[in-house]
């Protein structure tokens, strides 16, 4: 089958369509474990809501190409519409475009000629809670995956190449006080102002660059979510406060927690409540210097988390590599450019069929 950027934009279109939202996947599951049992052309597996293709086995190194079908919830643009070169949509950029490049390089690549074999997951639950991601279980199912020589997640990029990913950590700091009646608040301890020297400084926590491998990663620390107090005449007992803390690719999850627990006053409890490891950078494998020399792509550092860090945990070479727009992801205008759809197809079906660059 001849692949162009029509036929790859009508593919996204139906996959759009589709509605996905995390929790909601049997659907799109389904849809692509029929279109590719079809086609003949490779073994498809199920894994739950989870959708496994792979070529036949020759004993060739081992690709995998990996992007998930969920989506987060519809903002008005359940439905997709083209405007110009420009497909818009829910799940357009993240990633149902790098899903669309999946199928048609799985229906369309000459398998026996290729100097690879070749894996495709379509995983499910990537935009909830990362212990539901159903590529944990994937990779715990068929372990003949985890002998990869790379795995290329097709996350937005917008035609970069993008290496490993920050660590995510979400710790709640408790805040202690002694409620009262708001009119004696001298017979209680406010919680608010108890923290709220330590809350103004750990809101000025500077970004900072890190340097790994000759690629920027940018560590930060938000406060994102604050509670305190019961009602309108009360002295507050508690203040909860949430810390989202991004870390670079060249610390520990256990180093990160370290870290961040020394700046928390003793008097405060500290409690770890998600927690994700960052994605180990392999700018300095072989066979990924073959493709960034290969596509002539930009190269950069992953800030967002993605599942490069669950296949580099497994001892997988991987990097992120898709036609979607990063700073799309999740807004009600959110659209993927057509012309990516062919140029990512097109670099990847060069590589794949190629031994060499």
């Amino acid at each position: 089958m001849a692949v162009n950027t029509t036929n790859l934009a009508e593919l996204l279109e139906q996959l759009v369509n589709i509605p996905s939202v995390t929790g909601n996947e049997q659907e799109i599951a389904d849809w692509i474990t029929k279109r590719l049992a079809a086609q003949s052309r490779g073994e498809v597996i199920r894994h739950g809501l989870s959708v496994v293709w792979r070529a036949p086995r020759k004993g060739r190194p081992l690709i995998v190409l990996a992007g998930h079908t969920d989506t987060v919830p519809p903002q008005g643009n359940a439905t997709a519409r083209r405007v110009g070169d420009q497909l818009f949509g829910v799940g357009t950029t993240d990633m149902k475009a790098g899903d669309a490049v999946m199928l048609a390089l799985a229906e369309s690549l000459d398998l026996d000629a290729m100097p690879y074999d070749l894996a495709c997951v379509f995983y499910d639950a990537e935009e909830g809670p990362a212990e539901k991601n159903g590529l944990t279980k994937v990779l715990q199912d068929s372990p003949w995956l985890r002998e990869a020589s790379l795995a290329i997640i097709l996350e937005p990029t917008d035609l970069a190449v993008e290496m490993g990913c920050n660590g995510i950590l979400n710790c709640e700091v408790r805040v202690p006080g002694v409620a009262a009646h708001a009119a004696r608040p001298w017979q209680g301890k406010n919680a608010v102002a108890e923290g709220a020297e330590w809350l103004v400084a750990i809101t000025k926590h500077p970004v900072i660059g890190h340097a790994i491998q000759g690629l920027e990663f940018r560590e930060t620390l938000q406060v994102t979510t604050l509670r305190a107090g019961t009602t309108r005449n009360v002295v507050p007992a508690e203040m909860v406060v949430n810390l989202n803390h991004r870390f670079p690719p060249d610390r520990t999850t256990e180093q990160a927690i370290t870290a961040l627990k020394k700046m928390i006053p003793p008097a405060f409890q500290f409690e770890v409540v998600d927690q994700a490891a960052p994605g180990k950078v392999c700018l300095d494998d072989a066979i990924v210097q073959r493709f960034v020399k290969q596509t002539r792509a930009r190269v950069g550092g992953k800030q967002g988390w993605t599942d490069v860090a669950r296949f580099t945990a497994a001892g997988i070479p991987a990097f992120n590599y898709g036609p979607g727009i990063p700073d799309l992801c999740h807004r009600a205008d959110e659209y993927c450019p057509i012309p990516n759809l062919g140029e990512i197809h097109d670099q990847l079906a060069t590589f794949l069929s190629r031994e060499s660059a």
